[in-house]
């Protein structure tokens, strides 16, 4: 799967997705995961923001590089934010940064780029990806389920 594949799937199923950005904002977003020290973006995350800066579908998202507003409901954090917020629990993500939620499950990747799906409670991984596409469908269809 690809990532304009991706997204026109996602879109067929009626995701929202913010503007994308640039390749400087990568860059600074970059800098600041690796001054948190969680995992930087991988290049399929760099791929993704080009085209959209976070996605919301139903109950699920993917954090973009700046929060995302939904209306009357509170925003979605940016990557930074809630990495941030779960700062906490680095000594169980073992410097994975976490870029996806839904009700059930956290998704985060490593230093590698290898996405994994989080139990929602002790954020221990549940499953290890081969394709991170594959994730972000994961993440994002189950918030519709």
């Amino acid at each position: 799967m690809t990532c304009t594949e991706l997204l026109l799937s996602l879109q067929k199923h009626g995701a929202y997705m913010a503007a994308g950005c640039d390749m400087k904002k990568s860059l600074l977003l970059n800098q600041t995961l690796q001054n948190m020290r969680t995992a930087i973006l991988p290049e399929f995350m760099i791929e993704l923001y080009k085209q959209c800066g976070g996605i919301n579908l139903g109950n699920a998202y993917i954090f973009g590089p700046d929060p995302v507003e939904r209306g009357k409901n509170y925003p979605i954090p940016s990557i930074t934010d809630i990495n941030r917020d779960i700062a906490k629990f680095q000594n169980i993500l073992k410097q994975k940064t976490v870029f996806g939620r839904n009700d059930l499950f956290w998704f985060a990747f490593d230093p590698f780029g290898i996405c994994y799906m989080l139990d929602n409670i002790t954020l221990n991984p549940l499953r290890k990806y081969d394709d991170p596409y594959r994730a972000i469908y994961d993440c994002l269809i189950a918030g519709k389920i």
